[in-house]
């Protein structure tokens, strides 16, 4: 396993999106199986990610660095922080479940402070631990229960979900970076904080969003929305919301015969011009140039 910066145009320099609406309401564990080629867009949520690679490689963008993992490597991607998956990505396990359901309501407990060290940053396992530390028999059994869906087997896949997590506390090297608990803090309420602009910036993206709106809305000053957006994101506010737009309007311009004019009114611009600006920014070419060259490609959108 080897990793590396991500170099120019890295997940912290453009817009990443908050995953929602991907887990099953009441239950806290999701399996996903991959294909032979699988790309994802750089996104963030707040469940645990556990990837297993199945294939012969994965490439993997985190924050700023990119793993480039081979058969039998873990990753565990701690809660909050951007990630894709790159091209070169090959049949995995991915296992998504939701931290604060497991600690519950025992916060002060020295075992949960220790579970929550485990997961206070994304940390690779590479095969050969896996396999000297079997494990792949915790993570299989979690699959196969999904798989089978025989009854009780959302209660079984909760079990083996602990019986993972605390062969991974017991099993896992000691770290060189404890992790404080005004750390844990800070992070939590950061987390926070990115939740909440993020999603009013993405359900208001069409309206003339201003600062104070965005700082009337989580009552923070305006100061402390763009020193705490710049440094959680590596982008300002304004440059997040404007990505925002012109992402969902390569939509418009692909799916729909609305007139240039009106998908740029239409997804928060003042005028034309600045939509065509900022569009040949983060594309290369201009909204009808866009149109051009790909909506001809496209018989039908499915969703």
């Amino acid at each position: 396993m080897e990793i590396g910066k991500y170099g120019k145009g890295d997940l912290m320099g453009v817009p990443t999106f908050l995953e929602t609406g991907h887990m099953t309401e009441g239950f806290p564990i999701r399996v996903i199986h991959t294909g032979e080629q699988f790309n994802f867009a750089a996104h963030w949520h707040e469940e645990v990610e556990l990837v297993v690679v199945n294939g012969e490689r994965a490439r993997i963008g985190v924050n700023n660095e990119v793993y480039e993992l081979v058969q039998g490597d873990v990753l565990l991607i701690k809660p909050g922080d951007v990630h894709c998956f790159l091209p070169g990505t090959e049949y995995l396990t991915i296992i998504l479940f939701r931290l604060e359901w497991v600690t519950g309501n025992v916060a002060a407990d020295p075992e949960s402070h220790d579970l929550r060290e485990l997961f206070h940053k994304t940390t690779m396992i590479p095969s050969l631990i896996c396999n000297e530390k079997n494990l792949d028999r915790y993570i299989k059994a979690i699959s196969e229960e999904e798989k089978r869906q025989q009854p009780g087997y959302r209660w079984l896949m909760v079990a083996r979900l602990y019986d993972l997590i605390v062969h991974l506390l017991r099993t896992k090297e000691p770290t060189t970076e404890p992790c404080a608990s005004k750390e844990t803090c800070n992070g939590a309420k950061r987390f926070e904080f990115l939740e909440s602009v993020c999603e009013y910036l993405e359900e208001h993206y069409a309206e003339p969003i201003k600062l104070d709106h965005v700082a009337e809305h989580i009552k923070f000053s305006k100061f402390h929305v763009c020193k705490l957006f710049k440094e959680t994101k590596g982008v300002t506010l304004m440059e997040y919301l404007n990505h925002f737009r012109i992402i969902k309007s390569e939509w418009a311009l692909l799916f729909s015969q609305t007139s240039i004019l009106d998908i740029a009114i239409g997804h928060g611009f003042n005028n034309v011009n600045s939509y065509n600006r900022l569009f040949k920014k983060y594309n290369g070419c201009t909204p009808s140039e866009f149109r051009k060259k790909h909506q001809t490609h496209i018989t039908k959108y499915e969703g």
